[in-house]
């Protein structure tokens, strides 16, 4: 199916984008980089204390990523389920896995760190509380520019189809995007498809749409 101007316009915008906004990220030093991981962290891990959210999905940070990793020790301490997307690029979909130690990881299919099958369990206990999600570009109305691959809107639509499922999920969770605030643009430029976020944490705070939680 031939592609109109419109969509094409609209795709060289999000790719342009892609590439200011990588470089922006990019050029945080190591040590900006670890601090204000470290602070972004902080505060989302305060906004799931204060909902009492008892498991998480989260990414492995890759390359110039925000650090996930002292978010992912607080919640082990927490006594928190650490739930880790492995990525199958045949269909770019995501397996999920319990992460319960870094030992159980190993480099993926893009060279990220993902649960390794052999060390790991996959994750059968329904839909995370909280999605934390990376991306290159978001915005304060939702909006998420992500890689390009399409994995976590894929998501998105089997998670919401198993929340109506009572039988076997739990209802959807919140998708929550974490970013270093040099991440955070006016607007990003979203199709239908795209799946709308929550809200944002970076190292400044958070911004969170009205939305009622789910209960921990």
């Amino acid at each position: 199916m031939t592609k109109s101007g419109e969509e094409i316009k609209r795709l060289s915008a999000k790719q342009a984008l892609r590439i200011e906004m990588a470089s922006r990220r990019d050029e945080l030093s190591e040590e900006e980089r670890a601090e204000r991981s470290k602070q972004a962290c902080g505060y989302a891990s305060d906004f799931m204390k204060r909902l009492r959210l008892q498991s998480m999905m989260i990414y492995v940070p890759f390359r110039s990523e925000l650090d996930s990793r002292p978010l992912i020790e607080w919640a082990w301490r927490e006594g928190v389920h650490v739930i880790v997307p492995r990525s199958m690029p045949e269909d770019r979909s995501m397996e999920l896995y319990e992460l319960k130690a870094w030992i159980e990881l190993a480099p993926g299919a893009y060279g990220i760190w993902e649960p390794d099958p052999s060390r790991s369990h996959k994750w059968m206990n329904g839909n995370p509380d909280i999605i934390w999600v990376p991306g290159l570009a978001f915005d304060r109305t939702g909006g998420r520019l992500g890689y390009g691959g399409g994995y976590y809107d894929r998501l998105s639509d089997r998670l919401g189809e198993g929340a109506q499922d009572n039988t076997h999920q739990t209802r959807e969770p919140l998708w929550m995007g974490i970013a270093y605030e040099v991440q955070v643009v006016e607007h990003v430029p979203m199709e239908d498809h795209d799946r709308v976020l929550d809200g944002l944490i970076t190292e400044r705070g958070h911004f969170v749409k009205t939305r009622s939680a789910p209960e921990g």
